[in-house]
C-alpha cells in the first residue's frame, strides 16, 4: 500500500512548481516579520532604560531615546502592513492559479471527473479546500517558522540579560509546541469528518430540491425532512467537535504562556525588592526589559495555535482535491481540447485504464462508420465514450474533435442563440438553418423574440424540443465523430422514433459511436460493440 504524503511533501510535489507558491515569497514574509520582532525588541530596551531614568535616576529621558523608540515603534508598524500587503496578494495569486489549474482539469476530465461526485462536493472543493490551501501555505507555513525564530531571538536576549530567567523559559517552552501537536492531530481528524458531514448534508439537500415534484407524488416529505434533520444534527455534533478541540487548544496555550510569565515576574519583582539575591543582578531597566520581552517566546507560538486549524482544513483539502491542482501544460491542454478537425484514416488502438475501469484489444473505427455500443447498465459504455473523447486516461483518445450528446441535453438560462452558439461565432442565417434541419424553426419563430428569446421557466421547452436544441449544437459544431450517449432514454416512445431518426438522417457523413437501451434498426449501423464488466468486444 502506497504511503500518503505529508502535506508538505505533496504540496511541494503537486503544487509548488512552474514559479507557483515560490519559497522566495514565503521567505521574505517570514523575514519581515521576523524583523518586526526584532525591532520590537530593540524598541523594548529603549523604553525600559527610559523608565529606569525617570524612575531610578530621576532624570528626563533623552532626545536619542525619544527619537529611537518612535524609529522602533514606526518601523515595527510600516514592517506589519508590508507583511500584510505582501499575504494578500500572495494568497490572492496562489488561489487565483489553483483556480486555474483544477479548472484545467476540469475542461480535460469534464463529465468523467465531474460525475464522480456530486454538485456540492465540487462546490465545496472550489469554495472551501482551494482557498485552505493559500491560507494555510502564507498564513499557517509563514507563522511556523517565526513561531520557530522569534523564540531564538528571544532567548538569544534573555540569556545575555540574566542567564537564569532565560533557562527557566528554554525549561518550559517545549510544552506549547508538544501540547500543540498532540491537540493538532485530533483537529485534523475531526476536521475530515465535519467535511464528510457537510458534504452529505448539503448533497442531500440539493438532491432533495430537485426531486420536489417526486416528494410531492408519494408524499414523502416528512420521511426525507427526518433524512435532512438527522444529517443536520450529524453536522451539528462534527462542528461542536471541532469548536471543542480549538476552544481546548487555545485555552491550555494560554494557561502555560500567562503561568510561565507570571513567575518570570515574580522572580523579577522580588529581585527588585531585595527579597532574592539568585543569578545576576537586576535593576529596573533589565527586569522591566525582561517582563516585555519575555511574552515574545509564546505569543508567537499561540499566533500559529490560531492557524492551526488552517492546517488541518488543508489536508482535509489534501485528500480531496488529490492531483487535481497538478500544473497541466499548456501544450497538453491544447492538445486535448484544440484536436485537428477531421478523422479520414481507419483507427486501429487499445485501450486500458489503470484503475481497469475500460479495456479493449485491437478496436478499429474507421470515418464514416456508424457503431452501436450494447452493453447492461453499469458495464462501462459512457465510461468508454468518454475515455475516447480523451476525459479518461485510457491509453487512445480520438485524434480529432468530438461532439458527446447525453440524455439530459444541457440549456443554459441564457437566449435561444446565445444557447446554439455558446463560446462561437455563427450568422444568424446559419442558425435557423440548423434549426431547421432539427426541426425546430417553427417553435422558435413562436417565441416572443424568437432567437433572443431567454430559456427561463417561460416559455415551456419539452423534452424532445430540447434535445433537438442541444443536437443543433452538436451540428454546429461541425465536429467529424458524434458519441451519442443514450439521448433518447428519458423521452417517449414516439419521441424517440422521431429523435432516433433525425440523428440517423443528419449524422450520415458523420461517424457515430450509439449507445441505447432502445431498439434501433440494425441497418444503421456498421459495426456492433458490446460492453461488459469493463471489457469492449466486437460482435
Amino acid at each position: 500500500m502506497t504511503e500518503t504524503p505529508t502535506l508538505a511533501t505533496w504540496f511541494r510535489t503537486t503544487v509548488e512548481t512552474q514559479g507557483v507558491a515560490s519559497r522566495s515569497t514565503l521567505y521574505t514574509l517570514v523575514g519581515l516579520k521576523t524583523c518586526r520582532i526584532v525591532i520590537l525588541i530593540a524598541g523594548f530596551w529603549l523604553f525600559a532604560h527610559m523608565m529606569h531614568s525617570l524612575v531610578v535616576l530621576a532624570t528626563a529621558p533623552s532626545m536619542a531615546d525619544w527619537i529611537g523608540l518612535s524609529v522602533a515603534l514606526l518601523l515595527a508598524w510600516l514592517l506589519q502592513g508590508e507583511a500584510y500587503r505582501r499575504t494578500l496578494e500572495a494568497k490572492t495569486q496562489l488561489l487565483q492559479d489553483l483556480e486555474v489549474r483544477f479548472t484545467r482539469h476540469l475542461a480535460i476530465g469534464q463529465l468523467a471527473m465531474v460525475g464522480q461526485q456530486s454538485p456540492y462536493y465540487w462546490q465545496s472543493l472550489w469554495l472551501h479546500h482551494i482557498p485552505a490551501l493559500a491560507n494555510w501555505r502564507y498564513d499557517y507555513q509563514v507563522q511556523q517558522y517565526v513561531a520557530v525564530l522569534a523564540p531564538i531571538i528571544a532567548l538569544a536576549g534573555l540569556f545575555m540579560v540574566n542567564w537564569l530567567i532565560g533557562l527557566s523559559l528554554l525549561i518550559t517552552l517545549p510544552i506549547v509546541p508538544l501540547f500543540m501537536v498532540l491537540v493538532g492531530k485530533g483537529a485534523a481528524a475531526q476536521q475530515r469528518k465535519h467535511f464528510t458531514a457537510l458534504t452529505r448534508l448539503g448533497s442531500l439537500f440539493t438532491d432533495r430540491l430537485k426531486a420536489l415534484p417526486l416528494l410531492a407524488t408519494y408524499r414523502a416529505h416528512d420521511s426525507e425532512l427526518a433524512l435532512l434533520k438527522q444529517a443536520s444534527d450529524d453536522l451539528n455534533d462534527r462542528t461542536m467537535s471541532v469548536v471543542g478541540v480549538a476552544f481546548l487548544s487555545n485555552t491550555v496555550l494560554d494557561f502555560f504562556s500567562t503561568v510561565a510569565v507570571a513567575l518570570v515576574a515574580v522572580f523579577i519583582g522580588f529581585t527588585l525588592l531585595g527579597e532574592f539575591a539568585v543569578g545576576p543582578v537586576i535593576n529596573l531597566h533589565h527586569g522591566l526589559w525582561l517582563l516585555l520581552t519575555a511574552p515574545l517566546l509564546f505569543s508567537e507560538l499561540k499566533a500559529l495555535g490560531q492557524y492551526y486549524h488552517q492546517k488541518a482544513e488543508a489536508e482535509s483539502a489534501q485528500s480531496s482535491l488529490g492531483q487535481w491542482v497538478e500544473a497541466i501544460p499548456n501544450e497538453a491542454l491544447d492538445a486535448a481540447l484544440n484536436k485537428a478537425g477531421v478523422f479520414d484514416e481507419p483507427q486501429q488502438f487499445t485501450l486500458r485504464h489503470e484503475q481497469a475501469l475500460i479495456s479493449a484489444t485491437n478496436l478499429v473505427l474507421c470515418p464514416g462508420d456508424k457503431v452501436a455500443v450494447s452493453g447492461p447498465s453499469g458495464s462501462g459504455k459512457t465510461i468508454l465514450l468518454q475515455a475516447l473523447a480523451g476525459q479518461y486516461q485510457a491509453g487512445y483518445s480520438l485524434p480529432c474533435k468530438v461532439a458527446l450528446l447525453t440524455q439530459q441535453p444541457v440549456l443554459l438560462p441564457m437566449s435561444v442563440r446565445a444557447n446554439l452558439e455558446y463560446q462561437q461565432a455563427h450568422t444568424t442565417s446559419a442558425l435557423w438553418q440548423v434549426l431547421a434541419q432539427v426541426e425546430l424553426d417553427d417553435w422558435v419563430r413562436t417565441l416572443p423574440q424568437q432567437l433572443d428569446t431567454p430559456l427561463h421557466e417561460t416559455p415551456a421547452i419539452s423534452g424532445g424540443q430540447a434535445q433537438r436544441l442541444a443536437l443543433a449544437r452538436v451540428l454546429l459544431s461541425e465536429a467529424p465523430v458524434w458519441l451519442l450517449d443514450e439521448p433518447t432514454a428519458h423521452l417517449p416512445t414516439e419521441q424517440h422514433a422521431q429523435i432516433s431518426e433525425l440523428i440517423q438522417r443528419l449524422s450520415e457523413q458523420k461517424t457515430v459511436l450509439w449507445v441505447s437501451h432502445k431498439p434501433l434498426p440494425t441497418a444503421w449501423f456498421t459495426r456492433s460493440w458490446q460492453v461488459k464488466a469493463g471489457e469492449v468486444s466486437v460482435q
